[in-house]
């Protein structure tokens, strides 16, 4: 069965309506800012307002300047806050699903450091989560899925997954998309869909780019049928993208 959430773009008053019409599920992106809560007091109670009733739900925590890898203990347990707080907003909103980025710059840390330190962080930090929540490592400018890959092998836990974007991986990676699913295999648990022209990451409607959708829809669903699919094409574009999901054979489920 094919899962379809809408990303928000941290817009609920527009996504919310579009969920409940279609009967699909959310993510919930005002969160990837840490400091939403200080800005908007009353963010939670309007998330919880435009979502209670919508499932499933997923939540993006914050990114910006984290490496749980890091050689420096105090940007460890930066991203250990960073993710706690994530963590606990998605639990306090009923979202399962935690979208998060790794952070690594290359030759700023020794590469078999910085995956042994991984794997510490994540066997400590699940340790500590309920079951029911599972996290997703998406990818952001790297140029193919071996780092990513590399973190889900060591670390080896159900709960912790790949978030494949494939809007990144077209526009920065510099092996094919194909490549990449190949590589990450049934370790993909969540899709990223918006389009580009190659040049750079413009979140267009599906469709709209260059990215060979066809064919990745139909090798996704070979390779790992189970993998929850959202569309992060702003909300101007989520109804265009879900005709051409629907027109392209490939119609959604809210699995909720």
């Amino acid at each position: 069965m094919r899962f379809v959430l809408l990303c928000d773009a941290s817009q609920p008053e527009r996504v919310a309506p579009i969920c409940r019409k279609t009967g699909l599920g959310v993510e919930i992106q005002a969160f990837s800012n840490p400091e939403y809560p200080n800005l908007n007091p009353d963010g939670l109670a309007l998330h919880h307002k435009h979502y209670d009733a919508i499932s499933p739900k997923a939540l993006h925590g914050p990114f910006g300047d984290l490496s749980f890898g890091s050689c420096d203990a105090l940007i460890q347990k930066v991203t250990r806050d960073r993710f706690e707080f994530a963590y606990g907003k998605a639990v306090e909103l009923g979202a399962q699903h935690v979208v998060l980025h790794h952070g690594y710059v290359p030759h700023t840390n020794t590469y078999g450091g910085w995956l042994r330190r991984s794997v510490k962080f994540w066997e400590d930090f699940l340790a500590t989560k309920s079951p029911d929540v599972t996290f997703y490592l998406e990818n952001l400018l790297e140029v193919d899925a071996e780092l990513i890959g590399d973190v889900l092998q060591a670390v080896n836990h159900p709960n912790l997954k790949a978030c494949l974007d494939l809007g990144h991986a077209f526009c920065h990676g510099k092996t094919s998309l194909k490549k990449w699913i190949e590589v990450l295999g049934d370790g993909i648990g969540y899709v990223h869909f918006h389009d580009n022209l190659g040049d750079q990451d413009a979140h267009l409607s599906l469709g709209e780019g260059r990215l060979p959708l066809d064919e990745i829809c139909y090798l996704l669903e070979q390779v790992t049928p189970e993998a929850i699919w959202a569309l992060e094409v702003g909300p101007e574009n989520l109804e265009d993208s879900l005709f051409w999901l629907e027109t392209h054979g490939y119609s959604p489920s809210s699995g909720g």
